[in-house]
């Protein structure tokens, strides 16, 4: 894997563990708007983390 797509991988990573830890810092409830849309966004972070891993291959 080049730097770049290296770097990008990790700073995926850094994003959809930074979006958790706003889950838990929001205190939201199951339910919530927010906490959706929070949802969401990681799993968007960690689907393009697996579309590079599969594009390693």
């Amino acid at each position: 894997m080049s730097n770049k797509a290296d770097e990008l991988r990790k700073n995926l990573q850094y994003v959809s563990d930074m979006i958790e830890q706003l889950k838990v810092v929001s205190g939201l409830q199951n339910g919530a708007m927010l906490l959706h849309l929070l949802d969401m966004a990681k799993l968007e972070a960690d689907q393009q983390i697996e579309r590079m891993k599969g594009s390693e291959k």
